[in-house]
């Protein structure tokens, strides 16, 4: 039976998990699946492999690099005082006039085409008066065939957005989401291009310290799609459950378990844990965790201020013990209630993390988290850059069906995964948790049309990125 993940084994005969105090619930039959249950040899790696394959080393920015930099107000191409790899990095900061700063790199014989994909590992300090920061991919030296791909957009919650100041992180650039000029030659990339730019009268220091290529995992060829909904709304049952039954598609629901208890009171707006059952075992979806009460969820796992605009967002998010409570009793629900197979993904609960929650969710045992990225910067790859931040793209009131289709086709001619984010679905949406019926049913057909896309569970894809 598969567990919930490597990361927390639970200690023979006892009822808590390791580094934890909180009481499990007891294995009442033999073939109950233990709940934060993991393998202990493999504790604290990751659900998905931490080294994808590398099929070439672009650079680690040593000493003798050859990239080039424009419009910096300053640089430090072998910085020394700041790095991740070897003994130095690259390190650009933006002007304050709004002019981009660049860092590039020319003369390269690069295949990027087919089932490869690049990553970079990057650092910015500053972020919150970051503005965009893209990756320039070029096979004729950015004369005039090239394709940009958003690494980061202007989300103004800190706690949302993708990169954390002061962090490095791998990224992986999703082709299926450039943005295209001319027509670039992946099979014969010359150049590469980091383009950052700042709020007017600030700036931000952006380190390069590696670019890879990495093999794509070959479930994703043809392209995955991933349909997932938040918050329990019934809407998912009636309307998002009939849309994806008619193509025998399966959706992921992340659950607040208090709406499920009003739905079972009565209240109409929220599904039932009979609906939630019945969605897993007829129609093969994954249930997972989002918050065990909305006013949980409503608090949020993070908080954060912007330090470009003075604005605190989440001013009481959950301490690192509630939390533990909070995910503690929502698996068990779920586990309770013939709603989980030990295998469990979460959502963030407003979209708000840092890289001590991850570490917490990873210590808890739960094997993925979803983000809540910009549309900017939506698309994910196979593997997915962050298995606890993964990246999908948001269904509202703003959504346009011809915006969401044109990114269905980039992962269909490209591969790769594209994971949406729904909540309620209603006949003429006004706010941001609403996204239209009409569109919703017109979406999944587009999908449906698309022979080579697969539609799994994101808990699937996680999964079978272990498995390959």
């Amino acid at each position: 039976m598969a567990p919930i993940s490597r990361r927390t084994a639970l200690t023979a005969g006892a009822g808590t998990v390791a580094g934890l105090s909180l009481p499990l619930l007891p294995r009442t039959a033999p073939d109950r699946k233990a709940l934060l249950v993991g393998d202990s040899t493999g504790a604290f790696n990751s659900a998905n492999p931490v080294n994808p394959r590398v099929v070439t080393h672009v650079t680690s920015m040593q000493s003798g690099h050859g990239w080039v930099v424009q419009n910096a107000s300053t640089s430090n191409l072998n910085d020394t005082t700041t790095y991740a790899m070897g003994t130095q990095s690259a390190s650009i900061t933006t002007r304050t006039d709004l002019v981009a700063t660049t860092l590039t790199k020319t003369g390269l014989s690069l295949n990027i085409s087919g089932t490869k994909q690049l990553r970079v590992l990057i650092r910015v300090d500053g972020v919150d008066f970051l503005q965009g920061l893209n990756v320039y991919v070029s096979s004729d030296s950015m004369v005039a065939n090239f394709g940009i791909i958003y690494i980061q957009s202007e989300t103004p919650d800190p706690s949302v957005r993708w990169l954390k100041d002061g962090e490095w992180k791998w990224v992986t650039l999703p082709w299926q989401s450039a943005i295209i000029t001319g027509n670039p030659n992946l099979t014969a990339v010359d150049s590469l291009r980091i383009r950052a730019t700042s709020a007017s009268g600030t700036t931000c220091q952006v380190r390069l310290q590696a670019m890879q290529v990495i093999e794509r995992r070959p479930v994703a060829a043809g392209g995955i799609v991933c349909f997932t909904y938040d918050d329990s709304y019934a809407a998912q049952y009636t309307i998002a459950k009939r849309d994806l039954d008619k193509y025998g598609f399966p959706g992921t629901a992340y659950t607040i378990v208090s709406n499920v208890q009003a739905g079972d009171g009565g209240n109409s707006t929220y599904l039932t844990t009979v609906q939630l059952q019945q969605m897993r075992s007829w129609s093969g979806w994954e249930i997972g965790p989002h918050a065990y009460t909305a006013t949980n969820h409503n608090r949020g796992w993070a908080g954060a201020t912007n330090t470009a605009t003075g604005i605190i967002y989440g001013t009481n998010p959950l301490s690192a013990a509630e939390l533990d409570t909070e995910l503690t009793n929502t698996i068990q629900w779920l586990e309770s209630n013939n709603l989980s197979d030990g295998f469990v993904g979460h959502c963030y609960p407003l979209g708000r993390y840092n890289t001590a929650v991850q570490q917490q969710m990873a210590h808890d045992g739960l094997a993925y988290a979803r983000a809540m990225t910009s549309t900017a910067n939506s698309a994910e790859t196979m593997p997915p850059a962050d298995p606890y931040a993964i990246r999908c793209y948001t269904l509202d009131n703003n959504s346009v069906l011809a915006t969401l289709q044109s990114r269905v086709d980039g992962v269909a001619n490209n591969g790769g995964l594209l994971v949406f984010c729904c909540h309620d679905i209603v006949t003429t949406p006004t706010t941001s948790t609403q996204f239209s019926i009409a569109n919703h049913a017109a979406l999944v057909d587009y999908v449906a049309g698309k022979s080579g896309v697969r539609v799994m569970t994101l808990g699937d894809v996680m999964r079978s990125v272990a498995g390959q």
